[in-house]
């Protein structure tokens, strides 16, 4: 079965909601108006009976009305108001005076009828063949004697401008609806266009074509704002396949030179017959090999585990003076097997909340990129020091530098800024991606300065113990 359109369900429910209001609208407007009929009809009956009372007359044995019958007016109101007019003795029962249309449509009660009447003043109908007539029923008494006047009016005129309202009533409402469903469909039309068009535009995007963007129409509706949501979403995704096809470029690249020199001493030593010292020369530097493929896929899992939440911090107060310190002793045989000055200026007592392993490891990052990229006869600068409620960190070496068109990119996984740092330079790119992650988790930041041929400044801000680290939750 076909799905319904949106276009169709609108149409439908802004029917349903019209034919709803249409009809509720109507059958009140219909009491409404009932009501005000009945009260309308009720008036003017109790005002023709009021006025006739005073025209009433017992004179020589017979009930009389004594008005002027010069007087147009009064000739014409009595002569209305006594259309359907009765009079009965009340003593018996009998008639006394009828208008002749009474007499035609043979209304007559008989003498108990008459009584019932006389002691329930409350207005009767009578269904005749000339319609539903109502009549008031009052005592009228002159001296000892009394009678029950009845004046009488047709309520078929209400009743007619009732079926008549009714008519228009079931006329106009379907008219109305079916109108309201025209134009409610043309307006769907309308207004679900753009939503068309955005996703034809949508449908046109794929996995080649990711830099392209949905259209905006510039009226800052919904519309426009799904666009933009759209939009912001194909940009991450552009960043994420971009990102994605670097990183396998990155991790083919590093993963193939190893293999490949594997291979390239394996096949060699097959060749002939070796001594059992090349043998063990060429499984040392295949050792090494297998070192530097480790070292990739260790970072590799250490990334991905960090990336998705699973690794957890060991929070503790840290001496970052003695950490540096210690560090620095340590890289002081690097440095001078390639003949680069190691300088360490380190506060005493600076203290950080954090995890001591993880911090080690970004220290260590820092110098080592130090160490590759500086030429011998070069300086290496950590310092240490405290200011403003933060502790920070700065490695600073005379190097090649980095591109400054390289800066934005340098914390990004392999990413190497050829060729202003050596292709000779051991690395897979990975270090200062995991560096950069494992400042964010406590809670500080990595900024780096840098010049092409004068050499780079990365420094490492973190949040003192003394402002408030002591509360810092790491998770």
């Amino acid at each position: 079965m076909k799905p319904v359109s949106l276009r169709t369900r609108l149409t439908i429910f802004y029917s349903l909601i019209l034919t709803v209001i249409l009809v509720g609208f109507g059958l009140l407007s219909y009491h409404f108006l009932a009501v005000l009929l009945e009260r309308t009809l009720a008036q003017e009956l109790d005002d023709r009976v009021i006025a006739l009372r005073g025209y009433l007359q017992y004179r020589d044995g017979s009930l009389v009305l004594d008005f002027d019958p010069n007087d147009p007016d009064e000739a014409y109101f009595v002569h209305t108001a006594t259309r359907y007019y009765q009079a009965f003795d009340l003593q018996d029962g009998s008639l006394v005076v009828e208008s002749r249309d009474t007499e035609l449509l043979g209304i007559r009660p008989t003498s108990e009828e008459v009584a019932t009447l006389a002691r329930n003043s409350r207005p009767s109908d009578v269904e005749t063949s000339g319609g539903i007539i109502r009549f008031h029923n009052s005592v009228f008494q002159s001296g000892p004697y009394r009678f029950l006047i009845r004046v009488g009016i047709s309520i078929e005129p209400v009743s007619a401008a009732l079926d008549q309202y009714l008519r228009v009533l079931l006329l106009l409402i379907p008219a109305s609806v079916f109108l309201a469903g025209f134009g409610g469909w043309e307006m769907a039309r309308r207004a679900l266009r753009p939503a068309q068009e955005l996703a034809a535009a949508a449908r046109r995007i794929d996995i080649e074509r990711l830099n392209e963007r949905l259209p905006l129409r510039g009226t800052s509706d919904e519309l426009d704002q799904m666009a933009e949501a759209f939009n912001y979403t194909l940009a991450r995704l552009e960043a994420a396949v971009a990102e994605m096809k670097q990183f396998t470029a990155s991790i083919s690249h590093e993963l193939r030179t190893p293999l490949t020199a594997l291979r390239g001493e394996a096949e060699v030593a097959l060749l002939e017959a070796r001594s059992v010292e090349d043998y063990r020369r060429v499984l040392g530097s295949q050792l090494e090999e297998f070192d530097r493929l480790s070292k990739i896929i260790n970072q590799l899992l250490t990334l991905a585990r960090a990336e998705a939440g699973e690794i957890r911090l060991a929070v503790a107060d840290v001496d970052l003076s003695s950490l540096v310190g210690s560090l620095a002793d340590q890289m002081e045989p690097v440095a001078s097997s390639r003949n680069i000055q190691l300088a360490a200026d380190t506060g005493p007592g600076i203290t950080v909340r954090g995890d001591a392993s993880w911090l080690e490891r970004v220290i260590l990052n820092l110098m080592d990129n130090a160490f590759k990229f500086t030429p011998h006869g070069g300086e290496v600068q950590v310092t240490l020091t405290a200011n403003a409620g933060q502790v920070i960190l700065c490695v600073k070496d005379t190097g090649v530098g980095i591109p400054a068109e390289a800066l934005p990119h340098i914390f990004e996984r392999f990413y190497r800024a050829e060729p202003s740092r050596s292709k000779e330079v051991e690395g897979a790119g990975l270090g200062l991606a995991l560096a950069k992650w494992i400042v964010d988790q406590h809670q500080g930041r990595i900024e780096v300065e840098s010049h092409p041929g004068k050499g780079s400044s990365f420094c490492v801000l973190l949040p003192a113990l003394d402002s408030g680290a002591r509360r810092l939750n790491i998770s």
